[in-house]
């Protein structure tokens, strides 16, 4: 049991103007998402040979695929004829082991990215095949997890990627083998918000009872608008108590995230004989993902910015395949409590986004439960 997080005093959030302003937001494009490991999927987004995937990171358009032998690969979505992008679709599988521009057809070897052919009639002689290749972007998989860099000099470090809290976790997430775990279900949101104001929602829990009723009976400590037993300072004397309010973790009787609390039979062993194991663990990292484990289910939530005020949130749960498998597993239970979730989410972010834009307030103010808030912006701080 670990001493309190609660901030002493309250203290300045960020400038209001950092979620609008266009100049800083190419800053911390420049900064953070230029730089920063960021997550794009699990590997079984990418189940055949020659599947693909694209993903909008602000005006930047990634190209993740599997070429014929399997192998993943991410290339900027771009031609080198003349800039057109390569792929338009989001998902969707290729012909060949060709990657054809889609404007004047020029083809590139999807193994490596090399210029196969033009369509011009003529080859200068100057022209050369070999510098002409598609651009790769730098890629790690971790544990069947998908993680890119525009930052083709930046090196792959689990303990700078993940938060302090979620890199303790990982030798513990390394257990659970999700590189062979199966994506049952993918969801998708844009919320008209800038995308530090996601992560701040994520990071607190005042607004639970109020916004998230279901949730807050599901998960009792958060109805205290709490997200952590040590944010009470009588924390202590409250532990005594054996009620889930005190003790966090689920309401009695219930096993996992779900609209019935039920994980429909399919509890993990290995979790569930972690005596701390209290129905969910969660791990983030920041600029762009945190995952949710659960007995039955691990989801996973990326936060990509669009623009200024525009984020994308997709949300993919991964099961065990005998889990998959199972008819009488009803998958919609578990996807269904989150989704109600993440869509009350949505809402106060767009709540929050648009009262910013007003000339006579320059910042909020952080209490003391918002201490993850104030850890994000002084990670954010030190990037930019």
């Amino acid at each position: 049991m670990t001493n309190s997080y609660i901030l002493k005093k309250s203290v300045k959030s960020l400038p209001l103007n950092w979620y609008y302003d266009l100049k800083h937001y190419e800053k911390e494009i420049d900064k953070v998402w230029k730089n920063e490991w960021f997550y794009a999927c699990h590997i079984n987004n990418l189940d055949e040979p020659l599947s693909y995937l694209t993903l909008q990171v602000s005006s930047f358009n990634v190209l993740i695929l599997k070429d014929k032998e399997g192998s993943i690969t991410a290339y900027l979505n771009t031609c080198r004829h003349r800039g057109s992008i390569l792929c338009k679709e989001q998902k969707g599988k290729l012909k060949s082991n060709l990657l054809v521009c889609p404007y004047h057809q020029w083809s590139y070897n999807a193994s490596d990215g090399g210029l196969v052919k033009t369509s011009s009639i003529i080859t200068p002689k100057n022209f050369k095949k070999s510098n002409l290749g598609l651009i790769k972007v730098k890629m790690k998989i971790w544990n069947g997890l998908i993680f890119l860099n525009f930052n083709n000099k930046s090196k792959w470090s689990l303990k700078k990627t993940f938060v302090d809290y979620a890199y303790e976790y990982a030798p513990e997430f390394e257990k659970l083998e999700v590189d062979d775990y199966k994506v049952g279900y993918v969801w998708k949101k844009t919320i008209n918000c800038n995308w530090k104001i996601f992560w701040e929602n994520y990071s607190e829990c005042l607004h639970c009872p109020n916004l998230h009723p279901e949730l807050s009976d599901l998960v009792p400590i958060y109805s205290r608008r709490m997200v952590d037993i040590t944010d009470d300072p009588q924390w202590k004397k409250l532990i005594k108590n054996p009620h889930p309010k005190f003790q966090g973790g689920l309401r009695e009787g219930s096993e996992t995230w779900s609209t019935d609390g039920s994980a429909q039979g399919h509890k993990n062993k290995y979790l569930e004989d972690q005596k701390d194991f209290q129905g969910y663990v969660y791990m983030t990292t920041w600029p762009s993902m945190f995952l949710a484990v659960f007995t039955d289910h691990i989801r996973l939530v990326r936060v990509l910015p669009l623009s200024s005020e525009t984020t994308e949130i997709t949300s993919e749960w991964l099961f065990k395949k005998e889990t998959i498998k199972d008819k009488k597993y009803d998958m919609k239970k578990v996807v269904d409590f989150a989704v109600t979730v993440m869509e009350q989410d949505g809402e106060a972010c767009e709540l929050n986004q648009k009262g910013l834009h007003n000339p006579s307030i320059k910042s909020g103010i952080l209490m003391p439960e918002e201490y993850e808030i104030k850890n994000f912006h002084d990670w954010l701080k030190r990037k930019i």
